[in-house]
């Protein structure tokens, strides 16, 4: 049965609600009266930026484009310190090189036409890059289309500089040439930046650190220093056709690189240099890499542990590189008598002798290595490098060592003759052509003297100090006259000397013969 309240009498939980509720209202109209001001600002500007983000922006867009076809591409210089980790050959820092390509491509094209400029010094070298002042922008033509490059600050929502400042370089280009822009001109930039960059940078000689110290923590494959060797193809003594056809070789070689990736071929060429010492083996590889402006990787094959740390090596090259082996049947032995390889390891390996041969076997190096490090899969990372071998004897190498594919070109550096007499003549004695030079090609057709031979009797006659061209040949005619006196001495003496070996040897079997006899007489018969 229900109860009615009594009158003038108000349940508890009634007074409570009632009371509460006064006092939220009254804490509701105190916030109300610091939010409204808020609100009433805000709430228009955020109700119109959903709707404008929702409905309006995709034709504003289009309108925007109308009113300003044009579009703007920032290239902005790495900011704060760039990326690092370590790996077993030392720290290796990885940067965004996009900026400094920039400017490299631009540097001809800022001193050309923009009227203030900013001179900083190359990363390498002693070449100067020309950059735009902030501000100033010259234009760009490709592909029949026009860029433009603006010099720029890049500043903080406030209008204001950062503490520290970012350089970037702009792109305006009209919307119509944004694929051309994107897919064509920006790698076209970076490329051709990076060449300026490689070509302004000092080039080096490197040479390979042993690997037995590889564990060391700071243990780096390779060592370095700038290579400035004067030798050109202008100055090397040699055939005047034979140098022509190496130069040509080189030109093909490096412009041809869409050829080798159609062909499925890597980017690499083998040159084997041979022939007697003293025929300017060494000087070629040092013309070779002034006029690619490559940088030269010496492998001393006598101080890698095996074929493991050959390779890595090679991982360690750079392209636009030549990588060179010298005197390789002195190197390893690696000579085609395969049989005759494994007697002598296995005679080295049974006696106790540490003879410089001995000491050569703590390389693990297998001519199967050599090959896999010459043209196997390893071969192809980096692309356009160069591999050179050099020998004083060609017969000794195994022949799928410098098979064609391998040594794809085989370069006899021989005695020297009249065309490299004449450029000797030249850089020596600054002497073009004389009644003289007619004694000289006599001599030298007669007669075997190398290309060294020869530029120590012109460093003789230079030495003289007289400026008569007449009296300096004089010179040399008798210098040459003596080289080749002494060297048929040496070689008689060479050949005595090989003779009396060879009588010793056989007198040496002739004892071992008898002693084997008498041996068997003296055997009792069974």
């Amino acid at each position: 049965m229900a109860t009615t309240p009594e009158p003038g009498k108000v349940i508890p939980w009634r007074r409570w609600a009632f009371a509460s509720l006064g006092s939220v209202l009254s804490n509701f109209g105190s916030l109300w009266f610091l939010l409204a001001p808020l609100l009433a600002a805000y709430a228009p500007r955020r109700l119109f930026k959903t709707y404008f983000d929702l409905f309006l922006r995709r034709y504003a867009r289009r309108l925007l484009a109308v009113v300003d076809p044009y579009v703007t591409v920032d290239v902005s210089e790495p900011g704060g310190a760039a990326s690092a980790h370590y790996s077993r050959y030392g720290r290796v820092t990885e940067h965004d090189s996009a900026y400094e390509e920039v400017k490299a491509y631009l540097s001809d094209t800022c001193a050309g036409e923009a009227r203030e400029l900013r001179a900083e010094g190359a990363p390498e070298g002693d070449g100067v890059v020309i950059s735009m002042r902030d501000g100033q922008d010259v234009a760009d033509e490709f592909g029949g289309a026009t860029v433009w490059w603006t010099s720029v600050v890049r500043e903080n929502s406030q209008g204001q500089q950062r503490p520290h400042t970012r350089q970037c370089q702009r792109l305006t280009f009209h919307q119509r040439d944004r694929r051309l822009v994107v897919d064509e001109y920006l790698p076209h930039v970076r490329r051709k930046g990076r060449e300026i960059l490689f070509s302004n940078r000092r080039r080096r000689l490197y040479t390979n650190n042993k690997s037995g110290e590889s564990f060391r923590y700071d243990y780096k494959a390779w060592s370095y220093i700038d290579f400035d060797h004067p030798t050109t193809f202008d100055t090397l003594a040699m055939d005047v056709a034979k140098k022509r056809e190496i130069i040509d070789d080189l030109n093909a070689f490096r412009s041809n690189r869409e050829f080798y990736r159609r062909a499925g071929k890597p980017w690499k060429r083998g040159y084997l240099l041979y022939g007697p010492p003293g025929t300017g083996k060494s000087t070629m590889i040092a013309a070779m890499a002034n006029y690619l402006d490559y940088d030269i990787y010496d492998v001393e094959l006598t101080v890698v542990k095996d074929n493991n740390d050959l390779r890595r090596l090679l991982i360690e090259t750079t392209s636009k590189s030549i990588i060179v082996i010298e005197d390789i049947d002195c190197s390893l032995d690696l000579t085609g008598d395969r049989a005759t390889q494994r007697r002598r390891r296995h005679d080295r390996d049974n006696s106790n002798t540490r003879d410089e041969n001995s000491r050569r076997d703590g390389s693990m190096v297998t001519l199967s290595g050599l090959l896999n490090f010459i043209d196997g899969l390893w071969s192809a990372c980096g692309g356009e490098r160069i591999i050179v071998f050099t020998t004083n004897h060609v017969e000794r190498l195994d022949e799928a060592l410098i098979r064609r594919g391998r040594m794809d070109m085989h370069i006899v550096m021989s005695y020297c003759g009249f065309d490299a007499f004449r450029t000797l003549a030249k850089n020596y004695l600054g002497i073009d052509d004389h009644a003289l030079f007619s004694a000289v090609d006599e001599i030298l057709g007669r007669e075997s003297i190398t290309p060294a031979d020869v530029a120590e009797c012109l460093m003789t006659a230079k030495r003289a100090g007289s400026d008569e061209p007449s009296r300096l040949l004089e010179i040399v005619v008798d210098e040459l006259k003596q080289r080749v006196e002494a060297n048929a001495k040496v070689k008689a003496e060479a050949e005595a000397k090989a003779e009396a070996e060879e009588e010793a040897e056989a007198a040496e079997m002739d004892r071992d013969d008898r002693r084997g006899e008498q041996n068997g007489r003296k055997s009792p018969k069974i």
